[in-house]
């Protein structure tokens, strides 16, 4: 992939469109469960109605996305966006927890910000921060991974980090 000065990286639309048919489909289940008396048709209601939002709200434009830029690097999830300069990060790399596979990266010595949840996140996949899980964007995490390596590498390490 060329590195252009801005990259901009979206889910992959059909995949998000059949996780909303699957979760509507079990919707549609829990409702026809309830209407034979069983209350557990409510819990599928109730959890695949979550999965009906997030899919739906994943389909709006600027919802989720991960953008480059010759500044640092965004991650928005369900409109909620965080930035991160290339100077605070080390180097990024695609690790493995459970079945899913994941980009992850560690904090450098320069960044001074909240570390929320890092020594778990050490624990579990070896660095302090993930910015994508597998099948989350349109880019595989390896590629994922090189690609923001040679931003960070043109625009923005220091020595030591």
């Amino acid at each position: 992939m060329d590195i252009g000065p801005i990259q901009i990286l979206r889910p992959r639309p059909m995949r998000v469109v059949g996780w909303l048919l699957v979760s509507t489909a079990f919707v549609a289940g829990g409702i026809f469960i309830v209407s034979t008396g069983q209350w557990f048709g409510w819990l599928a209601i109730f959890v695949f109605g979550l999965g009906v939002v997030v899919f739906g709200l994943q389909l709006l434009p600027n919802s989720t996305y991960v953008r480059l830029d010759p500044g640092g690097f965004t991650v928005c999830n369900l409109f909620r966006s965080h930035f991160c300069p290339w100077t605070d990060v080390g180097a990024f790399k695609a690790a493995q927890l459970g079945t899913k596979e994941m980009v992850v990266f560690s904090f450098s010595n320069h960044y001074r910000g909240p570390r929320r949840l890092s020594r778990l996140n050490v624990h579990l996949v070896g660095a302090d921060a993930a910015v994508a899980i597998s099948g989350s964007l349109n880019i595989g995490m390896h590629e994922l991974a090189d690609l923001l390596n040679r931003f960070r590498e043109r625009y923005g390490e220091r020595s030591g980090t």
